[in-house]
Parts: structure tokens; sequence; C-alpha cells
């Protein structure tokens, strides 16, 4: 199996007021053998359960939701554990204390 290192940026976090459960969104770069990505609107959210990252939806035209773009568990997970960090840099997120 041949494997490629990948390097994920989060280039902006922009908080987002009254929007419920949406804290954020950012804008992510993958960079993957000298080629990059951009993802526009990754979603940072939260409730009483927990916070999350989300990868950019749409609405479909039955009204549902569905994801715009889909990732690897390879990349999906890094590129959360950027977004989260980013997002506390920027002070949108408070680190969990243990």
């Amino acid at each position: 199996m041949c494997t490629t290192s990948a390097i994920i940026t989060a280039n902006r976090v922009t908080p987002v007021s009254n929007a419920g459960k949406l804290l954020a969104l950012a804008d992510v770069s993958i960079l993957m053998d000298g080629v990059e990505i951009v993802i526009h609107g990754v979603q940072i959210r939260a409730d009483a359960s927990g916070t999350e990252v989300t990868l950019p939806k749409y609405r479909a035209p039955d009204g549902t939701w569905m994801t715009a773009i889909s990732l690897p568990d390879e990349l999906k997970g890094p590129m959360g554990d950027v977004v989260m960090a980013a997002a506390i840099e920027a002070g949108i997120l408070m680190e969990k204390q243990q």
C-alpha cells in the first residue's frame, strides 16, 4: 500500500453569533503530494453533550442536510484536531480541564 503525508492548516476560524449549536466556521487547507485542497465552511458545533467539528453541509432539493465533501477518517480526525486547536487559540473554545 502506498502512503503519503498531509499537512493540515486551519487558515481562518470565524465565530458565528446566534446560530444555535454552531459556534464558528473554519477554512482548512490540506496539502498532499504538492496539491492543496481548501475546504470552506468546516463547522465547529457544541451542545451539552460536547463539541464537534463537522464537514460543510448543503441543503438537498428534498430539504435534508447533506455533507458537501467526504474525507477518509485518516484525514477527518487530524483535521478536527487542528480546527479545535485553532478555535482554542482564537478564544472561541476553552481547553477542557482534566
